[in-house]
C-alpha cells in the first residue's frame, strides 16, 4: 500500500500571494522553497521564481527557462524573497541583483 501524499508546506500558500501581490507576471511559475538555519530573527525561509520571457533561442544557449544561470540577462525576470517565520517579506530581490554580502 501507498503511503499517503504529504500536504504542501504552509508557507508556500503564503510565498505565493507575495509573488501574486508583486504582480512581475511570475504568478504561474514554480516556486522553490528552502528553509533557512539561523538565529529567532533571522529569516526563515528563501523563497525563488523565475522564468526566461523570450520567444524562440537563447541568446546565451540555454535550453531550460526555468534554471538560466545568467543573472544580467535582460529576458530573465527573476523574484528571490526572505521571509520570517511567521510570513512576512523581510527583504526582497528582483531580475539579475544579487543579495548583499
Amino acid at each position: 500500500m501507498a503511503r499517503p501524499k504529504r500536504p504542501p508546506h504552509p508557507m508556500l500558500r503564503v510565498a505565493r500571494e507575495h509573488v501574486r501581490r508583486l504582480n512581475m507576471g511570475l504568478d504561474d511559475e514554480p516556486i522553490h522553497l528552502r528553509m533557512l538555519d539561523g538565529p529567532p530573527s533571522a529569516p526563515r525561509y528563501a523563497v525563488y521564481v523565475g522564468t526566461c520571457m523570450r520567444e524562440g533561442d537563447c541568446p546565451h544557449g540555454i535550453r531550460d527557462r526555468t534554471t538560466c544561470p545568467i543573472l544580467e540577462c535582460t529576458l530573465r525576470r527573476s523574484l528571490r524573497m526572505l521571509l520570517d517565520r511567521d510570513g512576512n517579506l523581510v527583504e526582497l530581490l528582483r531580475d539579475g541583483v544579487r543579495w548583499s554580502s
